[in-house]
């Protein structure tokens, strides 16, 4: 995330295909603030948490594009 000189919060991940995210919604990311760090070439976003307690069909941060 990042704030511009108005102070309104934009984001800047493009898209999300964490589609089992609580904060995903149409592809897109509406968290408040996401930490996404870096595994080898692949994005992972920390902020991922599972719209119920599920992980089976997706781990944490997999295809954040940003």
């Amino acid at each position: 995330m990042t704030q511009n000189n108005d102070r309104q919060a934009t984001s800047l991940v493009s898209r999300c295909d964490a589609t089992i995210c609580r904060y995903n919604e149409d592809t897109r990311c509406v968290a408040g603030q996401i930490e996404v760090v870096m595994s080898g070439q692949t994005a992972q976003c920390l902020t991922f948490t599972p719209q119920d307690d599920s992980m089976d069909s997706q781990r944490p941060g997999q295809s954040t594009q940003s």
